[in-house]
């Protein structure tokens, strides 16, 4: 099921393998931006020159490449998906999107039934609404390909901390192979997400950590041991992402990124209005602003919650991460630590949606202005509302116990949430009809599901029988499931590969078959510079086009002030841009936002820039028209000189060295990795050989 619901999810890229997955009615993608031209990059240097690609000279006249996480070269997937030539890369990213998609329903699956100990249909329930999130869709649609890779590894990482605490709640397990294994697995799922994407990757450490503080404080595990079997887990994690996050530390000062400041780093902060998100969806909304988790999932999950605190049925007695023991008495001290148990496992799940939420709202009056004053780094990393998968977890776990089977609840309890979900609905609608008149689907999905959650329950501490109890519970998933996809659909659609690069391509075709001026130092012997992004970068990239400007997060300072001077701007006059050159914050139209800008033609023919295109007429000295193509006006600077650098290098031609990179910390975090992963495996295989010797 979970495979067939990930089929629907990208239904468009599944009826057109080869077209490109997009949100509707965007312009840009960061499929586009950035990771297409990465994978591009990446398979042209090893498949064609025949190296590593350490330094990538095709954008921002160079820069390092293996050190910068968006290039996602140590993350092992891509290595199947899309850095080997045996796939078409439009492909090898949908194909990578599809067994994410069913890695997010099947890892919370997994946590949920083993972590957790739900049952089947609880866990089904979770995996549904972790899977079909429209927060991961809408992202996805969005090109964050990196992001929604990380996000299927969170639960499988929570089911590793789960097992961890366990067993360092146990003595006699501690040190045996099970709890070293489950060591070795945690810190390897963690390496994982962070080599796919750094910034989920500290979002799941946040909530590591908060269940381990959970342990410590429900005392089922000693400190000493619990901070043991977690030092052990980092070091793991450290050594296995050294090859990544060595070398980006080493590069960071060099960064504009190590200079952004509170108003850079809380950008996009959820407005407060948005969290009625969750009972209203946004239908084609804003991938950072979108707040809806499902209807159905909200409803579940209230009724989770209660279970939680009175936790009078066979709370999951599996779930020894907040447990003392596996206890199946029903004795009424088991009860009361049963009970205690659950109201744990509702603090830990809770606070950590009510954090998620407040942290989201960034500069509005949310907690991330608060700890961004006292967490040194914090600000690195940017875009407050990512926390909100956090809260999507949460939901989904809550919704998974709200589902799960058991014990019929109390009478009283059963009563009053019967009417109140049976009123809620209907109140809703009325005074939404009276203010705004249709009220839309999802609200009259809110109260088929408040009906089908009573009925459903209703039914369990009925006689009923199990087959129309399992039929009634599988009209809730499917409800779930419709209500989500609802709004799925309306996030992502497919677009061909015919009107991806029909931007710019008649300009980039009479660029690239421009003759070169000197030797080649790359696929191209001149830069190209757009004001207004006429060539984008997955154009410039097929057509093998050097740019001097650039969209990437990871921006030489040195460089940026250079060529923002050049671009006629002052560098003081901006903040931290993932674009080069800035673009003034109020503009509306970016193709036109640099207009009426004077260029130092001088400056950009230093740098080896032979050609200007803009979507607009530019007014320079230095500057002579060549052509107009498909609205494009491209200009050839006669101030041009001969492009230096080649090697990992930025040289003016007038000798100048704006940055020359050294790429020892890429080889130092090599030997870190590689000597990790070669001592774990040495560790499997000799415990492999003792099992097998023991066993003679």
């Amino acid at each position: 099921m979970l495979f067939g619901l990930a089929l629907v999810l990208i239904w468009p890229a599944v009826r057109h393998p080869d077209w490109w997955l997009w949100k509707p009615g965007a312009a840009h993608t960061d499929l586009a931006v950035s990771h297409w031209p990465n994978a591009h990059f990446t398979r042209r240097a090893l498949w064609e020159e025949g190296r590593f690609p350490l330094w990538r000279p095709t954008i921002m006249s160079g820069a390092p490449f293996a050190a910068n996480p968006l290039a996602g070269l140590y993350y092992p997937p891509n290595w199947l998906f899309l850095f080997l030539p045996w796939l078409p890369l439009a492909m090898g990213f949908n194909l990578s999107a599809l067994v994410h998609l069913c890695l997010a329903g099947a890892s919370m699956y997994a946590l949920m039934r083993r972590g957790f100990g739900a049952e089947w249909w609880g866990s089904l329930v979770s995996a549904v609404v972790y899977e079909a999130s429209p927060k991961l869709l809408v992202h996805l649609g969005a090109g964050h390909v990196g992001w929604a890779q990380a996000w299927g590894w969170l639960p499988l990482a929570v089911l590793g901390c789960v097992k961890v605490c366990t067993c360092a709640g146990d003595q006699d397990k501690l040190g045996s192979f099970q709890s070293w294994r489950w060591i070795v697995v945690t810190g390897g799922v963690l390496a994982i997400q962070f080599l796919a994407d750094v910034r989920m990757a500290a979002y799941t450490l946040i909530l590591l950590a908060t269940l381990a503080l959970a342990h410590l404080l429900r005392r089922s595990a000693p400190f000493a041991r619990l901070f043991l079997c977690g030092c052990c887990t980092l070091g793991i994690f450290v050594g296995l992402t050294a090859c990544q996050w060595l070398p980006m530390v080493a590069l960071l000062p060099e960064t504009t990124r190590s200079a952004m400041t509170f108003r850079d780093a809380a950008i996009w902060s959820l407005p407060g209005k948005y969290l009625f998100g969750l009972l209203l969806a946004d239908h084609g909304g804003s991938h950072e602003w979108m707040t809806y988790v499902g209807v159905g999932a909200l409803i579940l999950a209230s009724v989770g919650a209660g279970r939680l605190w009175r936790a009078r049925r066979r709370l999951p007695v599996r779930c020894t991460c907040l447990c003392d023991a596996r206890r199946q008495a029903q004795t009424g001290t088991d009860r009361r630590r049963q009970a205690q148990t659950g109201r744990w496992m509702l603090g830990w799940l809770g606070g950590l949606a009510l954090g998620a939420a407040w942290f989201s709202l960034g500069e509005n009056v949310g907690l991330f202005s608060l700890l961004y004053h006292i967490l040194p780094g914090l600000g690195l990393l940017r875009v407050p509302p990512r926390a909100w998968v956090l809260l999507v977890f949460s939901v989904a776990v809550l919704a998974g116990f709200g589902m799960d089977g058991g014990r019929v609840w109390p009478g009283r309890l059963q009563r009053w949430l019967s009417v109140i979900v049976g009123a809620l609905p209907p109140m809703l609608l009325l005074g939404y009809g009276c203010f705004f008149g249709r009220p839309p689907l999802n609200l009259v999905m809110f109260g088929v599901v408040a009906s089908l959650v009573v009925i459903g329950c209703r039914l369990r501490g009925a006689d009923w029988g199990l087959q129309l109890r399992n039929a009634a519970l599988l009209l809730i998933v499917l409800i779930v499931v419709v209500d989500l996809l609802v709004v799925d659909a309306t996030l992502i659609e497919a677009r061909s590969p015919e009107h991806v690069f029909a931007d710019g391509r008649a300009a980039a075709e009479w660029l690239a078959a421009q003759p070169a001026p000197r030797p080649a130092t790359w696929s191209g012997e001149f830069r190209v510079y757009s004001p207004s992004y006429s060539v984008p970068q997955h154009v410039a990239e097929r057509y093998g086009l050097a740019l001097a400007d650039g969209v990437d997060p990871l921006q030489l300072r040195a460089y940026a002030d250079y060529l923002t001077r050049a671009a006629g701007l002052d560098p003081d006059a901006f903040g931290y841009s993932v674009t080069l050159p800035p673009f003034p914050g109020e503009a509306e139209d970016l193709r036109t936002a640099l207009q009426g800008v004077t260029l130092d033609v001088d400056q950009l023919g230093q740098l080896g820039v032979r050609y200007v295109a803009a979507a607009f007429p530019i007014d320079a000295e230095g500057l002579e028209l060549a052509g107009r193509f498909d609205g494009v006006y491209v200009y050839r600077n006669q101030q041009a000189q001969a492009m230096l650098g080649g090697g990992r290098r930025i040289v003016l031609a007038n000798g100048d060295v704006l940055f020359a990179y050294e790429p020892r910390p890429v080889y130092v975090g090599w030997a870190i990795s590689g000597f990790t992963l070669v001592a774990l495996l040495a560790w499997r295989f000799s415990g492999w050989m003792r099992r097998r010797s023991d066993g003679d």
